[in-house]
């Protein structure tokens, strides 16, 4: 018998022990550490997971354990998003969890189906879970497509598989990182390199910037209708170790003509592989609600609208470059402002040899119920070499009588090509937008 017969059969009597109205009705799913089965119960639909006896006795049996006990901990719980964990323990010789039947079916099998005004929801769902694990001080570690069930409509999302939670203030990993082994327990192919190859240790910080990687992933595989790294997957899941090489050194691409460019600009950040500057995205940034430009954003800044190359390029040749982006970004962001009526000053500032400043600014009168207040947007453009790439950092303030806020954002590097200024203007529109919404939201407050 293989193991999943067996755990059937424990399964069954599971329910007969739970008493009168408790039955299996069918198999959800075979994993590599479990068994999942479909239950009828008097309190509705469940689902009934049966650990294997690899992960049930012996060596493994501790970790199982700890495992089970912080699911548990979570209790039942008011996120709509995640998955619910009403009981779990050890029956006869195996571990089990009791769980809520998520709607739908698993998004990963559902990729080329997702309606596209749907990614924006889903994503926010997500990103809520996510915010809700945090409030409890734990990290998933393993948010993926593959582990989130989709309703039939689109409209609810739910992240499954707790079994990978990490308390993101233990140092050592107790329960999950088997004696010192430290594993990566995630997917690799969602795992960013600096825990994929644990280049920094674990920290608040490196388990925010890992979910917000994995929120990117998740992005990515609704807007490009395939998971992350499928090519490179398929030819190179053999060999663990070129897999992993490929993950950690080749940036993703994002890019579609019927999703909204902050989507856009938002998935190719999270995936930025310097955690540092990943880690400067926010989980508001990714929520529904957080991520449009209002008319009370307008309003606040003052608008009237309610709405590669050779290694051995020469410097010359770098120089005339840098100019040549720069002044076509000049030229282009003073025109997005003078269309939201916005009437700004701009000039350009040498700050190094293959660097410089656009420096933005424009005055808000006071009135509407606003005090009179100043802005100013600089964006810093450097080139950099060998191969040719440009460095783009963003910062935007606002002076309101004695006070002063300024907002940042660093940018992935852009790899030289033709085309690459409209790419991105487009990215520090959205950019701006972002750090704009931000101002209002904390204004607001």
């Amino acid at each position: 018998m293989d193991d999943s017969g067996e755990e059937a059969q424990i399964a069954e009597r599971w329910c007969k022990a739970k008493g009168l109205g408790w039955s299996v009705s069918g198999i959800a799913g075979v994993g590599g550490t479990a068994s999942t089965f479909s239950l009828i119960s008097p309190e509705g639909a469940r689902a009934l997971k049966i650990i294997n006896n690899e992960f049930s006795t012996g060596r493994r049996e501790k970790e199982t354990a700890n495992r089970i006990s912080k699911q548990v901990s979570l209790g039942e719980h008011d996120c709509p998003y995640l998955i619910q964990t009403y009981d779990g323990g050890k029956f006869e010789s195996r571990y089990f969890l009791l769980m809520n039947r998520a709607p739908g079916h698993e998004l990963s099998t559902k990729l080329d189906s997702v309606p596209r005004s749907e990614i924006r929801g889903i994503v926010s769902q997500v990103a809520t879970a996510c915010a809700f694990l945090r409030s409890r001080n734990v990290a998933h570690r393993d948010i993926k497509s593959a582990n989130l069930f989709i309703s039939e409509d689109y409209k609810t999302t739910t992240l499954l598989d707790l079994s990978v939670l990490r308390d993101i203030y233990d140092p050592v990993g107790l329960g999950t990182d088997h004696d010192g082994q430290l594993p990566v327990v995630a997917t690799s192919r969602y795992s960013p390199p600096e825990y994929l190859f644990r280049l920094e240790p674990p920290s608040a910080e490196l388990w925010h910037a890992l979910d917000i990687y994995q929120l990117g992933g998740v992005l990515h595989d609704l807007v490009m209708c395939e998971q992350m790294f499928h090519q490179e997957y398929s030819s190179s899941s053999e060999n663990r170790y070129r897999f992993a090489w490929l993950v950690a050194t080749r940036e993703p691409v994002v890019n579609a003509l019927d999703v909204d460019p902050d989507l856009l600009l938002l998935a190719r950040r999270a995936l930025d592989k310097d955690w540092r500057r990943r880690a400067q995205l926010s989980l508001d940034d990714f929520q529904m609600e957080n991520r449009t430009l209002s008319s009370i954003t307008l309003q606040l800044l003052g608008s009237k609208v309610g709405t590669q190359k050779p290694a051995e390029t020469p410097k010359s040749a770098l120089r005339t470059r840098l100019s040549s982006i720069v002044l076509d970004l000049e030229a282009q962001l003073a025109f997005r402002l003078s269309a939201m009526e916005i009437q700004a000053t701009h000039r350009v500032e040498d700050v190094a040899e293959l660097q410089k400043s656009i420096v933005l600014r424009w005055e808000r009168p006071s009135g509407d119920g606003l005090e009179a207040a100043s802005f100013s947007l600089r964006i810093d453009v450097e080139v950099l070499h060998p191969p040719i790439a440009i460095k783009i950092s963003v910062v935007f303030e606002m002076v309101e009588g004695s006070d002063a806020i300024a907002k940042n954002v660093s940018l992935p590097d852009y790899a030289d090509a033709d085309g690459i200024e409209s790419r991105i203007e487009q990215d520090l529109v959205q950019s701006f937008v972002e750090m704009a919404s931000r101002l209002t939201r904390e204004q607001s407050k």
